[in-house]
Formats: structure tokens, C-alpha cells, sequence
């Protein structure tokens, strides 16, 4: 099991900058803004051949009344119970506070070994007025600039010696056995009550505040010895409400936790309906050849009237998908537990079309057939010839032609071909992607 080492300090103090310089690359959201960090976020370190999970937490502070801000802190306290090694990290530029006081006496209680960390200090005035720190009874503190990347190789080496040595872990699954899941849509549509749900714990922090998640979170589970690791995203927003920093780079968490999932699970509220976003994120998700499952989410708010609106929607949005057939939909709502049965089998039965291969042979006799069945028009007064044709990957399912002219050939017969395979090979509900390479016949060469 690797070490868990937990940083942990009030709001705004350079939790996220220092997350990111010790992983060496942006992942966490950072901006002069306190509280932008509201859940836990987790990677996977490697400290001079030692290996530990990183977390970065939301700022904890004590005493306060804001809803949002205790949601923060019961995070931020789970992140310390679960923790091996804290780095508390503390404003050198602001100087010892009574928060700081009461937050490390509360770490102390903790039992953990523990990093004093004293941040933002570039000029050697703000190193020399961090002796002040003394006071709050630790022995050492690592002066640093996480901004700037002073002081951290110091930093990671105090780390390395409470780190463990690296154990094999025999038992690791494999990255085909692990089916990454996104969860995302618009703010406040019910994307981090539903992985809650799926985790069995408040995990997440929970707010009826629009873009309470503001990072991305993972989640790993196992459903029917099935892994899974989900992704928690910041909802994205209309480009035309995106005023502040914050928002505008939870967007981009967003668009890069699509990247990184195979199976995208948009949610959209069946109250609301089909908006513009959610078409835009279903079609994003799509030209990245991400397999969807559309969630309408909400359903204990529609009455009777209201579920002829939900099959309506749903017909619509068949209907205004490009290039999926039967796409994948489920009704449920989060708040009732209607429907959330529904969830793991069908993610994973829809991640068995998208990661399906179909042999070379069986390809290239279906190819003959659908070919002779409806040729394509003349190219250049020249029929258009197909030699050979391969899947050359899965997850989406990725096929070459080769033929012997590739230019001019119309977009309208290769959505034929890519029809014709989906009802073949009942590749319902994912995205089929046909390339076409230049190969000239036999006798001839090149």
C-alpha cells in the first residue's frame, strides 16, 4: 500500500502551486482566489525511487459559519485521518496567525509524522520574519517557494526519508482491466451526489451552490470485480458566464478529464431538458471517439404530464446526435434511488461494444458484400476499389480501407460503411471511426 501524504494549510496559502511543482505539472486549479480547492485531489508521486499518493485539500479553517466552508473542512479532515505523512504548509508572506495555531495543535493530535512548511518566501526579509513560526513548537521548517520552485528538492528529500521503500504489488490491475469513467454536464445536475452514491459515502462535498466542484476528482471502485476509476468533474459553463479564473480553468479540467475517461457519462437534467451545453459536450466527447451514456437525472420531479416531455426529449436527442445509433440513455434520480441500478451494468456492457475487435477475415467478407450491395459513384471517370480493410484499435473501434484512390471519396458512402458495420457488428452506441489508405492493385507498384 503506498504512503498517503496529505498537504494541509488554510485557504490560499499555496496548497494547489505546491501540489502541482511536486508532480511536476499542472492539475490542480490554481488562482488568487481562497477556497478554489474545495475536494480532495489525489496523484500518484515518485519521490527519489520511492513512490506515495499525493493529496492537495481545501483550505481548513475553524470556526466559520459558511455552509460550504464546514462541507470543505470535514474533507479536509478526512484527508488527515486517511493520511501517513502531513505537509502543513503556512504564508510566510502573512505571517503567523491564530488559524495557524489552532490548525497545527489539531494536527499534532493527529499522531502523523508532519513537514512544517513556510511558503512564499522569495525575498530573504520574508525568510528571515519566518523565524516567527518557531513559536507555533516545531523543530524544523522548509522554506519555500512553490511559486517559483525554491527550496523543494530540499523538500522532497525530507519527504523521501519517511517515505518507505517501493513494494511490487503483484496484485496491480492492469490498464485493459480498468474502465475509465467520467461523470460530467452542467453545474449542479447531480454529477457528485450520484458518485457518492456509487462510492456508498459522502465523499464529495455536496452544495447546492452551481460549480461546488471546481477540480477534478478520482475515484476508484470495484463493482462485480470490475474497476473502475470515475472522475467527479467541475461542470462547464457558457462561455459567456465564465467571469472569473476559476471558472474559465474548470472548463479545461473538464475537457481534460474527457481525454483521460473511455466511457463519458453526461448527465442532464430531465426537469430542464436538452440544452445547447449539453449537445456541445455529447459532441465534444464524440470527436474524441468517447463511448457517452446519457443520464437524465431528476425524474422524481417530473409528473405525469411531464413523462411524455421525457421520451420526447430523448427521441430529439437521438435524432440530433451525429454518428451514434441507439445511443445509450438511463433514467434515474440520484435523490430517490430510482433507476441507479442501472449504472455499472450498463457501464460496463457499453464498454464491451466500445473495447470489441472483429477479425481481419469476417471484416473483409462483410466488406464484399456491403461493397457489391452499393458501390461507390466513379472518382475521376475511375471505380473506386477496396483491397483490404483491418481494425487497427478498439476503444473506439478504429478501422483502415485500403483502396486505390482515396481523394473524392464522398462523406455520404462512408457513413454508409460506418451504418452498415454498426448493424452488423452491433456497435450501438459508441463512435466508429473508417480511414482510408492509399494502396495500389497488384502488378503495380507503390
Amino acid at each position: 500500500m503506498k504512503s498517503c501524504v496529505v498537504i494541509v494549510g488554510r485557504p490560499n496559502v499555496g496548497k494547489s502551486t505546491l501540489f502541482n511543482r511536486l508532480l511536476k505539472k499542472r492539475q490542480a486549479i490554481v488562482a488568487d482566489t481562497p477556497g478554489v480547492t474545495r475536494d480532495r485531489l489525489f496523484a500518484e508521486l515518485e519521490v527519489e525511487d520511492k513512490e506515495c499518493l499525493l493529496v492537495d485539500t481545501g483550505g481548513l479553517v475553524f470556526c466559520v459559519e459558511d455552509q460550504l466552508q464546514k462541507d470543505v473542512g470535514r474533507q479536509t479532515r478526512a484527508a488527515v485521518d486517511e493520511a501517513d505523512i502531513i505537509l502543513f504548509l503556512l504564508d510566510g508572506q502573512s505571517g503567523v496567525s491564530a488559524e495557524d495555531g489552532e490548525l497545527a495543535r489539531y494536527l499534532r493530535r493527529s499522531g502523523k509524522p508532519i513537514l512544517w512548511v513556510v511558503n512564499k518566501c522569495e525575498s530573504p526579509h520574508v525568510r528571515l520574519s519566518s523565524v516567527d513560526f518557531y513559536a507555533l513548537g516545531m523543530e524544523h521548517i522548509f522554506h519555500i517557494s512553490a511559486e517559483h520552485g525554491e527550496g523543494i528538492a530540499t523538500l522532497k528529500e525530507a519527504l523521501a526519508e519517511l517515505l518507505p521503500s517501493v513494494e511490487e504489488d503483484v496484485e496491480k490491475k492492469s490498464e485493459d482491466e480498468l474502465i475509465r469513467v467520467s461523470v460530467v454536464g452542467k453545474p449542479n445536475v447531480g454529477k457528485s451526489s450520484l458518485l457518492n452514491h456509487l462510492v456508498g459515502s459522502d465523499r464529495l462535498t455536496i452544495n447546492a451552490r452551481p460549480g461546488t466542484t471546481v477540480d477534478s476528482v478520482e475515484l476508484s471502485l470495484v463493482n462485480n470485480q470490475q474497476s473502475y476509476l470515475f472522475l467527479d468533474t467541475a461542470g462547464l459553463r457558457r462561455r459567456a458566464r465564465v467571469h472569473e479564473k476559476v471558472e474559465s480553468l474548470s472548463n479545461v479540467a473538464t475537457l481534460r478529464a474527457i481525454d483521460f475517461a473511455r466511457i463519458v457519462v453526461l448527465m442532464i437534467d430531465a426537469v430542464s431538458g436538452i440544452t445547447d451545453q449539453d449537445l456541445q459536450i455529447s459532441a465534444l466527447a464524440h470527436e474524441k471517439g468517447k463511448a457517452v451514456i446519457y443520464v437524465f437525472n431528476k425524474i422524481d420531479l417530473l409528473s405525469s404530464g411531464k413523462r411524455k416531455f421525457l421520451a420526447d426529449l430523448k427521441e430529439d436527442l437521438a435524432e440530433r446526435l451525429f454518428g451514434i445509433r441507439r445511443p445509450v440513455m438511463v433514467e434515474l434520480s440520484v435523490k430517490s434511488g430510482q433507476g441507479l441500478q442501472r449504472i455499472f451494468p450498463t457501464i460496463k456492457a457499453l464498454y464491451e461494444v466500445y473495447s470489441r475487435r472483429v477479425g481481419t477475415g469476417e471484416l473483409n467478407r462483410w466488406l464484399s458484400k456491403v461493397v457489391t450491395a452499393h458501390q461507390h459513384p466513379l472518382i475521376y471517370r475511375r471505380p473506386l476499389k477496396f483491397y483490404f480493410m483491418t481494425q487497427v484499435r478498439s476503444a473506439p473501434p478504429t478501422f483502415v480501407v485500403f483502396a486505390n484512390i482515396i481523394k473524392g471519396i464522398k462523406p455520404s458512402y462512408v457513413r454508409y460503411l460506418e451504418n452498415k458495420i454498426i448493424e452488423h457488428f452491433g456497435f450501438y452506441g459508441v463512435p466508429v471511426k473508417i480511414h482510408f489508405r492509399k494502396r495500389e492493385g497488384r502488378g503495380k507498384k507503390g
